[in-house]
């Protein structure tokens, strides 16, 4: 049989079950209740609700890629942005070394830091705006002013941004999502400077700073006071966006971004894997 024909008939059968409108019947469970009275009759009813122990990840972009091509070839250096009409990328020039502050336990003590002395700030849901030294439009960097002459700084280090949304459930009290980078594959050199931090649709507001991800290491992506379950109930004020309301799933944007400096050239690669732990105490909590 046709294999195409075999994933059109499955996906047929999956929308039809979507689709379908169940009809039931009454139950009976438990003793009999009776009461009688003269004008008035009570019983007594337990409804229960009994669920499985649940913690659930849904990722659909398990391939992050920030091409830099178009930076490249015909016309270089540029005197427009390239990657302009790729609304899903950014790259702009770092400011100076990476800005850290050490942060309290509320952050996991963990330092943030700000690639380059870049950072982004919160537009709507779930679009960011990349703060930087301006933005980059040619690999190697380099900008020739008007005059014919290089602009002081234009050759300096460069920060690139990309983002996507990963889907969290969990039905415990608490949870907790961390990044841990181990790079796989030999064949491809390692990126050199990864960074990566998260924000919940429920507490989209002020950004902060990212997480350096070194090969070997591992982050906490959301801060304890935001690591509350279960994830259905973070998205019930009515303020959310739409896109973020009436779902038991609990919608994150994840912000990464890569420091170019010292890369070599083709396809160089660090292998995330994105890990949700629930408990019904919050963790780090002493037993």
């Amino acid at each position: 049989m046709n294999k195409k024909w075999i994933f059109a008939s499955l996906f047929a059968v999956a929308a039809f079950a979507f689709a379908q409108t169940p009809v039931i019947g009454p139950t009976s469970e438990g003793p009999d209740a009776v009461d009688k009275g003269a004008d008035s009759a009570s019983v007594n009813q337990t409804v229960k609700l009994i669920l499985p122990q649940a913690t659930a990840l849904h990722l659909d972009t398990t391939t992050l890629t920030f091409d830099l091509s178009a930076l490249d070839g015909q016309g270089w250096p540029h005197s427009s942005d390239p990657l302009a009409g790729d609304a899903t990328i950014a790259c702009v020039y770092a400011k100076g070394a990476d800005d850290t502050t050490k942060l309290g336990d509320k952050f996991w003590n963990q330092t943030q830091v700000l690639p380059g002395g870049t950072y982004y700030e919160v537009r709507d849901w779930p679009k960011i705006a990349i703060v930087g030294g301006g933005v980059v439009d040619s690999y190697p960097p380099i900008e020739i002013g008007d005059d014919g002459e290089l602009i002081e700084g234009s050759k300096g280090y460069f920060v690139c941004y990309k983002t996507f949304v990963l889907q969290l459930f969990s039905n415990w009290s608490y949870w907790d999502l961390t990044a841990n980078r181990n790079d796989l594959d030999d064949e491809y050199p390692s990126i050199e400077h990864l960074y990566i931090q998260g924000n919940t649709c429920a507490t989209f507001g002020s950004a902060t700073g990212l997480y350096d991800l070194p090969d070997g290491a591992s982050r906490h992506l959301i801060p304890k006071n935001l690591n509350f379950g279960p994830t259905g109930d973070q998205v019930l004020n009515p303020k959310l966006p739409e896109s973020c309301k009436n779902k038991s799933w609990l919608d994150t944007l994840v912000v990464v971004a890569v420091k170019i400096n010292s890369d070599r050239w083709g396809e160089n690669r660090a292998d995330l894997t994105y890990t949700l732990q629930s408990a019904d105490v919050q963790f780090g909590t002493p037993q």
